[in-house]
C-alpha cells in the first residue's frame, strides 16, 4: 500500500510539473547590414526589458517567457527605431529586417521594414494599420468634424469603429483580440470628445452627451479633465481677471465632488508656480480657498518659496555644466549677453526635432552680440552625447550635465520633463523658464523684443 501512495504521489508531481512547463517565446531572424548597439525585447504590461544578443551577421535567437499575452516591442538604439510586437508563451516569429534612411525634418531617422513570418504576424499588421489610422492617416481632421453636428460625427465615426472590429476579429490570437477591443473601446470618448475642439459651435445634441457622464465619479477622471477644458472655453477669465484665478473658481462649479476639486486643483498650482509668473502669492492664496488637502498646501507652499525668488527679473541660480572637452562652465560665465537655453537629450524624440528649428535660430543671431544659444544635454551617456555631435556638427556652444534630473540644473529650476527652453537677460536675471521653443512662430519676435529691453 505504501509503495502505491508513493507511486501516486509521483505520478501527481509529474502531472503537475508537466501542467506547470511553459513553451517560451521565441523570436528570430536577421538584421540586414546591422550596425551595432543595444537590441532589447521591451514588455509593457510587465515593465521589463530583455537584452537581445545578435550576432556580428545580423542574426538574432532570443526566447523568453511572460506571465500574461502582452503588448513589447524590439528596440534598436543604434537606429532609434522600434518593431511593435504583440508576444504570448509559446509563439514563434521570424523576423527578417532592413532599416531605410529617411530625412525628416532635417533629421536623420530609421524606419524598419520587417518581413514578419510565423506567428502573430497579424496582430503586428493590425496594430501598425491601426496606428496609421488612429494617428496618421486618420479620416478624422478638425477641417471635417467642423462640417458636421455632432450627431452625424457621432454615428459615421462609430461606423469606421464598427468597420475596424471587423477586421479585429479576423486576427487568429484571442488573447489580441481581447486587449486590441479594450484599447479601441477606451478611446471612443476620448475621440468622440474631439468635437469640442472643433470650430466652435452650439450642439444641443453633444452638450446632452457630455452632462450624461457622471463627473464626479473618480474612475471618469479623464472625461472630467475634458470638462474642465470644455467648460473653460465657455467661461473665459474677464478683462483684467487672472485665468489661473477663474479656473479654479470653474472647479467649485463644475464639481461637487471635493476629491476630484483638490485633484485638479493641487496639480494645476505646482504647474502653475513652476514657471515663476507675477501675481503668484493672490492665486496661492486663493487656490488654499479651492482646495482641501492640507498636504498639497504645504507642497505649494515649498515651491512658492524656492520659486518667488526666480520670478521675471529676479536673480538666476547658478549652476556648472560640461563642455565636450570635459571642462566646466557656469551659467554666470555667460554675464553681459543674453543666454536661450535647449535643455534636451539624444533620446527625447520631441528635443530631437527641435534641432533644425535650434540650427536656423543660431544662423539667425550669428553675428549678434547681444546673445548666446546653447544646449545642454540630459545625457548620463557620455558617448551617446558625443555621438550624436559628431553626427549633427552643431555650430553652436554644446554642454551636458551628466547628473540628468539630479543635477543642479533640473534641481534648481524643476525640470522632470523635456524639452525645455530657459532664457536670461545680459546680467544673469530671469526672462522666463517656460521660453517659446525654437520652433515656435513668434520666436524671433520674442527674442528680440527681449534683447531690445
Amino acid at each position: 500500500m505504501r509503495y502505491l501512495l508513493v507511486s501516486l504521489l509521483c505520478l501527481l508531481s509529474t502531472g503537475v510539473l508537466m501542467a506547470q512547463e511553459v513553451k517560451p517565446i521565441r523570436i528570430h531572424g536577421k538584421i540586414q547590414d546591422f550596425k551595432g548597439g543595444l537590441v532589447a525585447m521591451e514588455y509593457y504590461a510587465t515593465r521589463h526589458s530583455d537584452t537581445v544578443v545578435v550576432n556580428a551577421d545580423g542574426t538574432f535567437d532570443y526566447s523568453g517567457t511572460v506571465s500574461e499575452p502582452q503588448n513589447a516591442s524590439l528596440f534598436f538604439e543604434g537606429y532609434k527605431s522600434s518593431i511593435d510586437l504583440f508576444v504570448e508563451n509559446g509563439m514563434d516569429a521570424r523576423l527578417n529586417i532592413a532599416f531605410v534612411q529617411k530625412d525628416f525634418e532635417g533629421m536623420v531617422i530609421y524606419e524598419p521594414e520587417v518581413d514578419y513570418q510565423g506567428d502573430n504576424a497579424d496582430c503586428t499588421a493590425f496594430m501598425n494599420g491601426y496606428m496609421d489610422w488612429w494617428l496618421f492617416e486618420s479620416p478624422w481632421p478638425f477641417s471635417r468634424i467642423d462640417t458636421l453636428s455632432f450627431a452625424e460625427y457621432r454615428e459615421q465615426y462609430l461606423e469606421d469603429v464598427d468597420s475596424l472590429k471587423r477586421e479585429l476579429v479576423k486576427v487568429k490570437s484571442m488573447a489580441f483580440k481581447r486587449a486590441m477591443m479594450e484599447t479601441i473601446d477606451a478611446g471612443i470618448t476620448e475621440s468622440l470628445f474631439r468635437f469640442a475642439w472643433a470650430k466652435p459651435k452650439v450642439d444641443a445634441d453633444f452638450e446632452r452627451w457630455v452632462e450624461a457622464f457622471d463627473r464626479n465619479d473618480p474612475e471618469n477622471m479623464r472625461m472630467a479633465g475634458n470638462y474642465v477644458r470644455w467648460y473653460g472655453r465657455q467661461h473665459r477669465a474677464a478683462e483684467g481677471e487672472s485665468s489661473v484665478i477663474k479656473y479654479f473658481a470653474n472647479l467649485k462649479e463644475i464639481f461637487t465632488n471635493q476629491e476630484i476639486i483638490n485633484a485638479f486643483a493641487d496639480e494645476h498650482i505646482i504647474q502653475y508656480l513652476q514657471n515663476a509668473p507675477e501675481g503668484m502669492a493672490e492665486v496661492l492664496a486663493y487656490y488654499k480657498t479651492v482646495s482641501t488637502n492640507t498636504e498639497a498646501h504645504a507642497k505649494a507652499d515649498a515651491v512658492y518659496e524656492h520659486y518667488k525668488d526666480l520670478v521675471a527679473g529676479a536673480q538666476a541660480i547658478d549652476f556648472t555644466m560640461t563642455n565636450e572637452k570635459g571642462k566646466e562652465f557656469k551659467l554666470s560665465d555667460f554675464r553681459g549677453k543674453a543666454v536661450y537655453i535647449d535643455v534636451w537629450a539624444t533620446w527625447c524624440g520631441p528635443c530631437c526635432a527641435e534641432i533644425p528649428h535650434m540650427e536656423k535660430l543660431v544662423a539667425h543671431y550669428a553675428k549678434n552680440k547681444k546673445i548666446e544659444l546653447i544646449s545642454i544635454s540630459l545625457d548620463e551617456d557620455h558617448a551617446k552625447w558625443e555621438k550624436k555631435l559628431a553626427e549633427d556638427k552643431p555650430e553652436w556652444k554644446q554642454f551636458i550635465c551628466p547628473e540628468a534630473f539630479e543635477s543642479g540644473l533640473c534641481k534648481n529650476y524643476d525640470i522632470y520633463g523635456i524639452p525645455r527652453f530657459l532664457f536670461f537677460d545680459k546680467d544673469g536675471k530671469v526672462i522666463s523658464l517656460d521660453a517659446p521653443r525654437p520652433s515656435a512662430d513668434d520666436i524671433i519676435e520674442y527674442i528680440d523684443k527681449h534683447l531690445a529691453e
